[in-house]
């Protein structure tokens, strides 16, 4: 999985530019969600919650009130696909699972070679996720593992449409 943190330049007509990108860890026993995790034991079987400040934050205290943007890069069939990362809602216990909430990016322009990206504000895409490792589990490879019931992802919006 490919996560980066860019830095947002807003446009006048909604849209941005996206700069300085950075790769994000998640996984791992180093990644984002380990750390926080680990970090706070009293999440044992609590729901969390981190929204991308908080991510930020984790991952460098630069970044923490900073304006940028977490995106999920996907390829497929030559085309890329981004989703910015909205919230992380989890729990842990042997494991932890966790729902991510995105907001899709569309590619509207390119201006000096680089993308210019708008967000849909309509629509929200949520995926089950699960690392195998948790606040019971410590030692756990923190690697990604199949959730439970392999729903796959879910789009909520709506379209405006002519007719």
């Amino acid at each position: 999985m490919s996560f980066k943190t860019y830095a947002t330049h807003p446009q006048p007509d909604g849209t941005l530019c996206l700069s300085d990108p950075h790769p994000l860890k998640f996984s791992g026993p180093n990644g984002l969600i380990a750390k926080f995790v680990l970090g706070a034991s009293r999440l044992r079987a609590e729901r969390w919650q981190l929204n991308s400040s908080e991510l930020h934050a984790l991952a460098s205290p630069a970044w923490g009130n900073s304006q940028r943007l977490i995106v999920f890069e996907q390829s497929e069939d030559a085309k890329l696909e981004c989703l910015a990362v909205e919230s992380i809602q989890g729990i842990s216990t042997g494991q932890t699972e966790m729902m991510f909430s995105f907001r899709p990016l569309q590619a509207v322009a390119r201006v000096g070679g680089e993308a210019v990206w708008r967000l849909i504000p309509d629509k929200t895409y949520t995926e089950g996720l699960i690392l195998e490792g948790g606040v019971s589990d410590p030692s756990g490879s923190w690697r990604w593992g199949r959730p439970h019931l392999a729903i796959g992802g879910v789009v909520c919006g709506s379209t405006a449409t002519k007719g």
